[in-house]
């Protein structure tokens, strides 16, 4: 009987060590399965897929100006949710479950001179002919809309929208414009370009969150005569 004892004391004591054993397995696993490593030329995002919201980046330390939650979310669990995650530099941990996502974007794209764009124009109706362009169209994301531009876009770049809203105003703004005034780069930075910018500024702001820093007009080809 004394024998059985010991042995039931030893497997009893055993088990705690049995337990922390299997969780720092299971734990090792979980985060190989769920840590993103960053590379220093990117930032990550941790965002909420349920409400869009931003829970943490990777750049947060450097770049967010306070510690204030970017929207308020009525939701204990949200806040829960924010301590089941780890953000660094260069790496980010989630939990494996669907209500997270993680993109990444770009560190160009929140600091001047910006990220680039190429955006190519096909058969813009002038007031006297048809013209295809090509531009490069540089821009920011500033970081403390980073939630704005995520409910707004989705968890991508933005490369897409802007190709659109950049073909949009191309064709409003060059059925007010001649030939003349797009194939000449003097009377186009002097007439066209202004007006263009301004425009395409506002809506990347309103609609997307992007700001515009600045286009360059790099081919203008006449296409066919009125």
């Amino acid at each position: 009987m004394t024998g059985t004892a010991s042995q039931s004391s030893v497997w009893r004591s055993l088990i705690p060590v049995a337990v922390v054993v299997l969780g720092t397995v299971c734990a090792y696993k979980i985060s190989k399965v769920c840590s993103v490593k960053v590379h220093p030329r990117c930032v990550t995002v941790v965002y909420d897929t349920r409400r869009k919201a931003v829970l943490c980046t990777s750049a947060d330390s450097e770049m967010r100006s306070d510690d204030l939650p970017r929207v308020e979310h009525f939701s204990a669990l949200f806040y829960l949710s924010k301590l089941s995650i780890y953000c660094s530099s260069s790496l980010v941990i989630v939990p494996p479950s669907s209500f997270f996502g993680v993109f990444t974007l770009p560190r160009s794209v929140f600091q001047e001179p910006g990220e680039a764009a190429d955006c190519t124009v096909e058969n813009v109706k002038v007031t006297d002919g048809t013209v295809d362009m090509i531009l490069t169209i540089y821009y920011t994301i500033p970081f403390e809309l980073l939630e704005r531009y995520l409910a707004a876009v989705g968890p991508q770049a933005p490369n897409e929208i802007i190709a659109v809203a950049a073909a949009q105003i191309a064709r409003l703004r060059g059925s007010e414009a001649s030939v003349g005034i797009l194939i000449s780069k003097a009377r186009r930075d002097a007439v066209f370009a202004p007006p263009y910018c301004s425009h395409l500024a506002t809506k990347l702001m309103s609609e997307a969150a992007i700001r515009l820093i600045k286009v360059t007009f790099d081919k203008v080809e006449l296409i066919h005569d009125a």
